[in-house]
Formats: structure tokens, sequence, C-alpha cells
């Protein structure tokens, strides 16, 4: 048992040679503590005084034999031991890579199989998963470098063939430089793929916001008079600030497209949407300046209506003024009248007109029947003070 070659073909082979090699081990000790005792006894015999039953040199040369019989056995021992321990080493560590082996061919048909998504979402949740696998990753690598270890200090031993080992070694190292690999392309192509998602994503979002704005600024609201002309302007004036502030973000597209992977940004589909939100961007920008425009004109038309309408009120006055103006018979009566009239009545209706603030371009029209009667009755007016001032001077005078 001792001087066999058999030292296992794999790992629990030599778990049980190595229990059974415990169990001789056992026995070998306690037949040691038996010879040790027969020993000692016989040396006695060797020891006696007068007469002896056999010759003490043979006594002293069979315990010297027996003696050396026991160490060798004892040496077998400790030498079959240690070759079984280091077969056990030997095929943990192929045990250990051929574990290594079965997880990379794993890892590899789970990477092969895998798809990069379909929308932003699942991308994002692809992404979780790889990290995941990254860690996985990780603590494999540093299990693999410490059974690596384990071979060259089995190689350093020379215990066994180093054929078997070496290629062992090389050919795991290889699958596994080839898996990291494949890792690296798969984790670049989910990069890829979360930037164009999230590109798609961030357009959309912009399209939408642009639909918003295009039917804020295309709305035919003007307001209805000139308070809410103004409201409405304050109003358009910040969505044209909102839509000046997304100018950059639209322009960067065309960057941000470079930026993706080729397979992503050669695609028809996303060249288009580009192209759509620029000119969505373009047509809301105009839209924007003419409902400005617009807005601006109606404020100018609800201004020119109020101060039509001041104009109007300030024409009712005065006719109701001149209809109730009685004139007087006495002449300092006469003489206190007369300068409430202006000189050119038909240049100037009597004082500052209402619309005399108004530009050039938004010229106010008066109230011509109105106004004309205003004059009318102002030359009546004049008239009839005239005709009492002649009466009263030529009386006067007389």
């Amino acid at each position: 048992l001792l001087v066999s070659k058999d030292l296992g073909k794999h790992l629990l082979e030599v778990e049980d040679l190595l229990q059974k090699h415990g169990l001789l081990e056992a026995d070998i000790s306690a037949q040691t503590e038996r010879v040790q005792a027969l020993n000692a006894a016989a040396l006695k015999f060797s020891e006696l005084e007068g007469y002896q039953p056999c010759d003490p040199q043979i006594i002293c040369n069979r315990v010297n034999h027996v003696q050396t019989c026991l160490e060798e056995l004892e040496e077998l021992a400790a030498k079959r031991r240690k070759e079984l321990e280091d077969s056990r080493q030997l095929w943990t560590f192929f045990q250990e890579m051929e574990e290594a082996e079965a997880w990379i061919r794993e890892k590899e048909k789970i990477l092969a199989a895998k798809t990069c998504g379909r929308d932003l979402s699942s991308v994002m949740t692809l992404t979780t998963k790889h990290k995941t696998m990254l860690g996985e990753l990780g603590n494999r690598r540093a299990l693999l470098h410490q059974t690596m270890k384990k071979g060259e200090k089995i190689l350093a031993k020379k215990s066994f063939s180093s054929v078997g080992i070496q290629e062992k070694m090389r050919e795991v190292c290889l699958r596994w430089k080839k898996l990291e690999e494949v890792t690296g392309l798969h984790q670049q192509r989910l990069e890829d793929a979360l930037n164009f998602f999230q590109f798609s994503a961030e357009t959309d979002d912009l399209v939408a916001w642009l639909q918003d704005m295009y039917r804020i600024v295309s709305s035919d609201d003007f307001g209805h008079d000139d308070y809410s002309t103004q409201a409405l302007l304050r109003k358009h004036r910040a969505v044209v600030e909102e839509v000046e502030k997304h100018r950059a973000s639209v322009l960067s597209l065309r960057k941000q497209l470079a930026l993706l992977a080729p397979n992503h940004r050669q695609g028809v589909d996303v060249q288009i949407r580009v192209v759509e939100v620029e000119q969505l961007y373009g047509e809301v920008a105009e839209v924007a300046v003419l409902r400005t425009q617009w807005l601006q004109d109606a404020l100018a038309v609800y201004r020119m209506f109020s101060e039509v309408h001041a104009c109007e009120v300030w024409v009712d006055e005065k006719e109701q003024w001149l209809e109730k103006m009685e004139v007087p018979e006495e002449l300092d009566e006469v003489e206190i009248s007369r300068p409430t009239f202006p000189a050119h009545p038909k240049a100037d209706p009597g004082g500052p007109h209402p619309t005399s603030g108004w530009g050039r371009s938004h010229p106010a029209p008066l109230p011509v029947p109105s106004w004309n009667r205003v004059v009318e009755l102002v030359e009546n007016k004049k008239g009839q003070l005239s005709s009492v001032l002649k009466i009263q001077n030529f009386l006067l005078e007389c």
C-alpha cells in the first residue's frame, strides 16, 4: 500500500486514498507503540546475568532490525502522504480550472445571446445586469489569479509533468482574455445604445415642448382691450425668452448626433428626426416673431380705440356745453364770454386734443359728424355774440 503508484485520477479518488492512508497511518502509529514495548522487553533479556536463553547480540540485532523496519515504514508512510497531498493539490488545481472554464463558457453564451435593448428602460435594465456581471468577473479574476499561483507552485515542485499543467493554464488564460474582450465589446454596445436612446428621448421631449410652444405662439387670442393685450404681450415675451434659451439645445443636436455610434447616427430615422426638430424650432421662432408684431399691432389698435373714445367724450362735452350756453345781452358779459372761443375753431376745437400724442404711423380718426356739429355750434354762438357786441357798442356810442 505504501509503495503503490496509484495517486488518484481525480480529486474524489485522491480524497478517498488520503482517507485510507490516514487509517493506515493510525494503524502504524498503534503498532509503533507495541513494537517499542516489545523492543524494550527484548533488550532486558540481553542484560541478564547468568543463564541466557539467547545470545544477547542476536537479541540486539533483532531489535535494531525491527526498529529499522519501523522507521522505514514510517518514512514510506510520510512519503506516501506527501505524494497524495501533492496529487490533491494537482487535482484541486485542475478542478478549479475546470470550474473557471465552465463559468467562462456560461458567460460567453449569455453575452452571445444578449441584445442591447429596444428602448431606454430595457437598456438601463441590461446595463444594471451587466454591472453585476462585471462584479462577478472581478471576483472570478481574483480566484483565477490564486489558482494560477497554485499551478505555478505545482510546477516549481516538479512532482508531476508540466505539460498538462502549462497547457491548461494557457488554455484558460486565452479563454479568459477572450471573455474580457467580449465583455468590453458588449459594454461598449450597451453604452452606445444608452446614448442613442437617451438622445432619442431628449429629442422626443424637445419635439413635444416645441409642439406645445407652437400651439401657444400660434394662438389667435390677441386680447379684448388694452389691459388684456398687455398681459398677453408680457406672457408672450416670456415664451420668446424660453424659445431662445432652447436654441442652443437645438443647435447642439448635430454635435450630439455626431458623437453617437456609426450604426446609430447613420440611421435614416434619427437624421430625419433631427431635421424635423430644426424645422419645427424655426417655425416656432418665426411664428413667435409674428405674434409679437400682431400683439403690438393689437395693442396699438386698442390704444387708438381708447383715445378715440376719449375724443368722443370730449366732443360730447363741448357739444352739450355749447347747446346749453346762453348768449348774454349786457356788454360786460359779452366781453367776458368772447375769450372762451378760439380764433380758428375749424383748426382747433378749443384746447389740447386727446390724440395729440398719437404717432404719425397710427393717426387716430376723429368723430367727424360730432366734430362738425361742435364747429357749427361754435360759429353760431360766435355770430350771436358778435351781433350782441355790435348792438351794445352802437348803443354805447349813441
